[in-house]
Formats: structure tokens, C-alpha cells, sequence
């Protein structure tokens, strides 16, 4: 009786250490004893169905400098978007959508070598709207590409950006503005054709998208970029 008394007392104990510990789920990267970068490790926690953490650090034998965006879970930032550049060093770029105070708006960081860059709001947080489900991928020349949907008054918009010079460009609508458009996936091939593709309450919109560049492109200009836009099919539900 004592045996079983004490072993039910322990199984309590664990239960209760087990409610108490702290979650722990991050991003960071790991790297090498020179330094020099692997790869982007993730770890999330979260029971099945319910909403999954990733911006808490673990703490345990990662630097500082390699941890992205600590407080993110406290702040209620969503779920990232993380993908490798395609040419060398091959440094991960990070976008997800952060709270505002007022609603969900678009930021990004990349890393340096060294550590995370600071994060930045890739648009401000002047836009009406949650940026929602952000999507990338880069060419065979080492641009990012950018897609995600705006919850606006009107339903839902799909937008694309890319990297010029240092900055995001001004967003492009390529959804039809007529539709509630969510959802978007962004897939580039081996010629750097940009297809991206996205839900209606009619089902899936396949489109393809072009950006033409000036010539010239400095930190000093708003470079007129034209965005072409050319829609498929629509599969219906």
C-alpha cells in the first residue's frame, strides 16, 4: 500500500512539473566551429490542432545572435515564412506577419553571417488590413519574391513585392480585385517563371507573373518596376 501510495504521489509530481515547464520552440540557425553557416533549425511546440509556438528559445547551448525574433510567441506573431537564398552562401531570409497593436502587417529578417538582421516592417503599418500567409521563393539569381493576401473590407486581395536594392517594393495587387483571394503559394522553375496560385470561394486560381526592371536600379531611386500578370485556369470546387 505504501509502495503504491508513493508511486501514485510521484506520477502526481510529474503531472504537475509537466503543466509547469515552459514551452520552448524556436528559429535559429547553426553553424559550423568557424562560424560559418549550415542550415535553419526550427523547433515548435504545440498538442495537435491547437495553435503551435515557435519564438520561444529553448536557451540551451544556442548564442544569442542566433536566435530569431525571442519574443515573437509573446507577441502573437504568426507562423514564418523561412526560405534559403539559391545562390552562395545560400543565408536564410525570414518574412512572417507581426501584430501592430492594431492588426497583422508583413516583416522580415535575413541572416548576415554573423547574426539576424534588426527586423524591419517590409511596408510600415499604415496598410489597412491583415498580411496574412506570406509565401517565397528566390530566382536562379539570388531575388526573393514575394506573395500574401490582405484581409481588406472588401475580401480578401493577394499581392506580391520583391527585393530591390535593399527594399521591398511597393506592393502590386495580381489578384482580381472583384474576387475574396486568400491563400497564395509561390512556385518559380528552372527559367525563373513566377506561378503563383491561390483560393476562391469558385476554387484554385493558377496565374503566372512577370516583374520587368529598369536598367538601372540604385538605393537613391523608387525604380519603376512593371508587374505583367497572365491567369491560366481556375479550378473549380
Amino acid at each position: 500500500m505504501n509502495m503504491l501510495r508513493g508511486l501514485i504521489s510521484c506520477c502526481i509530481c510529474l503531472l504537475i512539473l509537466g503543466a509547469c515547464a515552459p514551452v520552448f520552440a524556436e528559429i535559429s540557425v547553426r553553424t559550423d566551429r568557424d562560424g560559418e553557416y549550415l542550415s535553419t533549425q526550427v523547433f515548435y511546440a504545440g498538442a495537435y490542432g491547437s495553435e503551435k509556438k515557435v519564438w520561444s528559445p529553448r536557451g540551451i547551448g544556442i548564442r544569442k545572435a542566433e536566435v530569431l525574433n525571442p519574443q515573437g510567441d509573446s507577441n502573437g506573431d504568426l507562423w514564418p515564412e523561412i526560405r534559403e537564398n539559391s545562390v552562395k552562401p545560400y543565408y536564410p531570409l525570414v518574412v512572417w506577419s507581426r501584430f501592430s497593436g492594431a492588426d497583422f502587417d508583413l516583416v522580415w529578417s535575413a541572416w548576415t553571417g554573423k547574426a539576424w538582421s534588426e527586423i524591419e516592417w517590409i511596408f510600415g503599418r499604415a496598410e489597412a488590413g491583415d498580411d496574412l500567409d506570406p509565401a517565397l521563393v528566390f530566382d536562379s539569381g539570388g531575388r526573393p519574391y514575394l506573395v500574401w493576401w490582405r484581409d481588406e473590407a472588401e475580401g480578401g486581395r493577394v499581392y506580391a513585392s520583391t527585393l530591390v536594392a535593399g527594399r521591398w517594393t511597393a506592393p502590386f495587387l495580381i489578384s482580381d480585385p472583384g474576387l475574396d483571394c486568400r491563400y497564395p503559394f509561390l512556385r518559380v522553375d528552372a527559367s525563373d517563371q513566377l506561378t503563383v496560385s491561390y483560393e476562391t470561394k469558385d476554387g484554385t486560381v493558377l496565374q503566372s507573373i512577370s516583374f520587368e526592371f529598369p536598367d538601372t536600379i540604385t538605393d537613391d531611386i523608387n525604380p519603376q518596376i512593371q508587374v505583367d500578370v497572365q491567369i491560366h485556369h481556375v479550378s473549380e470546387r
